[in-house]
């Protein structure tokens, strides 16, 4: 008899559990990242497992999805790390404001020194959430914070201005996907009418609400997908083991098939070796060979019925492989929409400063690598405070789009521009040496200002400030980012309406 012998096809269904085993449990890093090419790749798979399986092909497939999960499984640890660091900003901005009681401030410094984010955590941790809630409760419920804005120092509006900003910035998110939620969208509106302290803290309690809402949401979607693995996995087991099981039923049958037709040749040998007349010697032949016949009939069903039996089991683990495959689907699409909105500012579409700072990152190391030039950029829109006070902030709003939309069409589409915060932009310029740059941001300072807004009727012009520097093999970018800032405010200082890059 010829084909693959019982104990090969044994140790072949084992390796084939190790690899789908090796791939459903990678899976479960999964919701950590998402990647483009991974629905592509899993389409793949499910060919090679359809029909007649092609596991080889389908093993250098598993190969390639376990490197893509493998290297983007940090995108959710990246969330969570901002998660602690935005909550670490918002208790230390509660330090600063001057009418928060001593012991409260004694307590969140305290509570600071213990908040360290995880780098290996995936979900954020619920009791330090908790924590500051109870830290801006109790400043809330403290006599000392009232409202003092008749008193006001100019460090203490400054500071008021900058909190409502950035809580303005981390809300808008949430306002955009929560339209309907009425308290939501006071609050949204107040932040651009203007707050005193007591609502600024009870803006910061929102957005912590808003903040462990969604971490638990995402937790438990996350429970839920490995739930769903785990029951895979289990099952996958259980049709391995049946597998296993009837290959060694199947073995033990064909062995006592085989015992049978050798014992017929044995006695066929020994009855042509007594036989004494033809006929008789051909008329026990013949009956030799027909119980020979039906043994080897008998071991064909038999193995013919193990393949029928794995065959339904491996199509039971195809299907169950689909059915993962369209929730990963899914939770990919999810996850991908919410990186694209984690790293977009949502009022002018532009990426924002977590964008930036991924982007920064990657086109230093491109050009201390390569030996290309990179400068960095900080714009400025002038007067824009003027703005907002004479035209209400949704005017601001409007013109921060508008201002926007047209630095992005005014420079090269391989120049990187986003939103710093408040009116200022941040720009990466790789390829550029510092005159380059600087003759591409001033077409860019020229069509802005030529631009025709229109107020209440009335035509104003709307200028930029900006800063160049930049960045060197012996230069980080830290002080590169400071060295364009401290140009932008020597434009500033100059007379606005211009780009500085080097002293004056």
């Amino acid at each position: 008899m010829t084909g693959v012998s019982p104990q090969k096809q044994l140790m072949n269904a084992r390796q084939y559990l190790d690899k789908l085993s090796i791939f459903i449990v990678n899976m479960a890093n999964f919701y950590k990242g998402a990647n483009p090419t991974f629905d592509q790749e899993l389409v793949m798979l499910k060919k090679q497992l359809s029909d007649k399986p092609d596991y080889d092909a389908a093993t250098v497939i598993i190969g390639k999805l376990n490197a893509v999960i493998n290297k983007d499984t940090k995108i959710f640890r990246q969330r969570n790390l901002d998660s602690v660091s935005n909550l670490q900003k918002a208790l230390k901005k509660l330090t600063k404001i001057e009418s928060v009681s001593g012991d409260i401030k004694a307590e969140v410094s305290e509570f600071l020194i213990s908040l360290s984010p995880d780098k290996d955590a995936v979900i954020a941790p619920l009791a330090q959430f908790e924590k500051a809630l109870s830290l801006y409760n109790k400043a809330l419920q403290n006599e000392a914070v009232g409202d003092k804005k008749n008193s006001q120092t100019l460090e203490q509006t400054s500071l008021h201005n900058t909190i409502t900003q950035e809580l303005k910035e981390l809300i808008t998110p949430f306002y955009i996907a929560n339209k309907s939620d009425q308290h939501l969208q006071e609050i949204y509106h107040k932040l651009n009418t203007g707050l005193d302290h007591k609502e600024i803290l009870e803006c910061c309690l929102v957005m912590i609400r808003f903040v462990v809402r969604d971490v638990v949401k995402e937790a438990s979607a996350t429970s839920r997908l490995i739930t769903n693995l785990h029951r895979s996995l289990t099952m996958i087991n259980d049709n391995i083991e049946t597998t296993i099981a009837v290959s060694t039923k199947g073995f033990e049958t064909r062995d006592h098939y085989n015992s049978a037709i050798k014992e017929q040749i044995i006695v066929m040998e020994s009855v042509v070796t007594d036989s004494q007349q033809l006929t008789e010697l051909k008329g026990q032949a013949t009956q030799h060979l027909n119980k020979m016949q039906a043994s080897l009939e008998a071991a064909g069903a038999a193995d013919q019925k193990e393949q029928v039996a794995t065959i339904a089991l491996m199509k039971k683990m195809q299907e169950r492989v689909a059915a993962l495959e369209s929730e990963a689907s899914t939770y990919r699409e999810k996850i991908y929409m919410q990186r694209k909105a984690a790293l977009m500012d949502q009022l002018t579409k532009l990426p924002n400063r977590i964008a930036y700072e991924e982007k920064a990152q990657f086109e230093v190391q491109q050009a201390k690598n390569n030996g290309t030039p990179l400068c960095i950029g900080i714009i400025d829109i002038d007067h824009f405070k003027k703005i907002n006070d004479a035209y209400g902030h949704s005017v601001g709003d409007k013109t921060l789009q508008v201002i926007a939309k047209h630095i992005r069409q005014y420079l090269p589409k391989e120049d990187f521009i986003a939103r710093w915060g408040g009116e200022e932009f941040v720009m990466l310029l790789p390829n550029s040496s510092v005159e380059e740059a600087f003759a591409k941001v001033e077409i860019m300072r020229e069509k802005i200002s030529a631009l025709p807004f229109k107020f209440k009727e009335q035509r104003v012009t709307v200028t930029l400030s900006c800063g160049l520097s930049h960045i060197t093999q012996e230069s980080t970018l830290e002080e590169a980012f400071e060295k364009a800032d401290s140009f932008l405010f020597k434009a500033k200082d100059a007379g606005r309406n211009q780009t500085i890059f080097k002293d004056i």
